[in-house]
């Protein structure tokens, strides 16, 4: 065996440290996370994936058991929980990741929460916003979601999250320590990267693109309210994706030729997409990291959005902002900048190349990290057998044993 320090063709990166981890993986349906990440640690480590979803990312994987799909996120969570908790009773596994708050069932299991935004925090900012009669009609949302997450949170060994505005909420919500709370961005992926030099026409008509669900957190339907006031402003707007708003937002744009609600849409439609369009709107009251925002900034889109934490940190001054809520104000940049083809060249530039700063390979590499240290860490009941000594040696940076004379 060729070793990677010795050939400088082959990426150090690339090569195992330290022995192999026997792993689940569990999520109610397969994630980008996993699609990214997985294919990766499969190499390194020996995986089941625990899914009720019909999709499996493309890994090398140990088994994959599918459980029943669910109508509620907490039924999923029962009976996936209930496999992976078989699992490391039988001793055929020494670590649990957990998607979206999906392990708070877990019992006795050692596991990694992956967060990659907090219901918790949402329902805590629309809550408040409205008057003290309303705020019961948030109760079933903080049984359904808010207290799973708040479950898987405090249990978990660790907390991986894709933002600093997430974790502070995760922090301070869940009473965490800092330190059990690690940040890992998401990724750009090259296909994204690539649609910007093949964009169908640099000179073509201005047109605006939202991708995301049509819910009110999102602010889209306020949006296409504002938008279709304004006749005067010359551009198509495109609307992908699909959600509780939007038969009352397919009402609002009857008549208007400029819009049009694709509904949801496949990867391929959804490169046509961001390859014919050259603004991106982000009305959003509140994301855990903005992926979709990632994607528009690196296939060559100006981009208009509300000014909140986690949008400063992924597009930081690559773009425009305005003060969350202002429908209006939002509106009048769009009519703006659609008349300024000079202007939406610049911002798109920008993001373009801000958007290369986030790496699916930087994010593989600092899990996996992070499941070693986990592991490392487990004590001795916990562990189940690991020779966490040996781990805890084989880490990064880890110091060789002293002899003593």
């Amino acid at each position: 065996m060729i070793d990677a320090a010795e050939d400088p063709m082959i990426d150090a990166r690339f090569e195992p440290r330290g022995p192999r981890l026997r792993l689940a993986w569990m999520e109610e349906w397969m994630s980008t996370l996993a699609r990214e990440i997985l294919p990766y640690l499969a190499e390194r480590h020996e995986i089941t994936y625990v899914t009720s979803g019909d999709e499996i990312p493309e890994a090398g994987f140990a088994r994959v058991i599918r459980c029943r799909r669910r109508r509620q996120m907490n039924l999923a969570g029962f009976e996936i929980s209930r496999r992976v908790n078989e699992l490391y009773r039988r001793g055929e596994i020494d670590l649990a990741l957990a998607w979206a708050s999906i392990g708070f069932a877990l019992r006795g299991v050692p596991f990694i929460n992956l967060e990659g935004t907090s219901v918790y925090a949402e329902i805590g900012l629309f809550a408040s916003r409205r008057p003290w009669h309303a705020r019961p009609r948030f109760l079933p949302g903080l049984l359904h979601y808010a207290l799973p997450e708040m479950l898987s949170n405090r249990r978990a060994e660790r907390v991986v999250v894709p933002s600093e505005a997430l974790k502070r909420d995760v922090v301070r919500l869940h009473r965490l320590p800092a330190r059990r709370v690690e940040v890992v961005p998401h990724g750009v992926e090259p296909r994204h990267q690539n649609l910007y030099d093949r964009k169908f026409d640099r000179g073509l008509r201005p047109s605006i693109v939202f991708v995301g669900r049509l819910h009110f957190r999102k602010g889209i339907a306020e949006l296409l309210r504002e938008f279709v006031r304004r006749p005067d402003i010359a551009a198509d707007f495109q609307i992908a994706g699909d959600g509780p708003d939007r038969a009352a937002m397919e009402s609002l744009a009857a008549g208007d030729a400029r819009v049009t609600i694709r509904g949801s849409i496949g990867r391929d439609e959804l490169d046509r997409l961001l390859r014919g369009t050259n603004i991106f709107v982000l009305p959003t009251w509140y994301e855990g990291f903005g992926l979709s925002l990632l994607e528009a900034m690196a296939s060559g889109h100006a981009c208009i959005v509300y000014d909140i934490p986690v949008v400063r940190e992924v597009l930081g001054d690559c773009g425009i902002m305005v003060p969350v809520g202002d429908t209006a104000a939002l509106v009048r940049e769009l009519s703006r900048l659609t008349r300024d083809r000079e202007a939406i060249a610049n911002l798109a530039s920008r993001a373009h190349r801000r958007a290369a700063l986030f790496s699916w390979g930087d994010a593989q590499v600092a899990i996996d990290r992070i499941v070693r240290e986990t592991a490392a860490g487990l004590t001795t009941v916990g562990a189940r057998g690991l020779d966490t000594a040996r781990l805890r040696r084989d880490l990064p940076g880890a110091q060789a044993p002293t002899v003593q004379p």
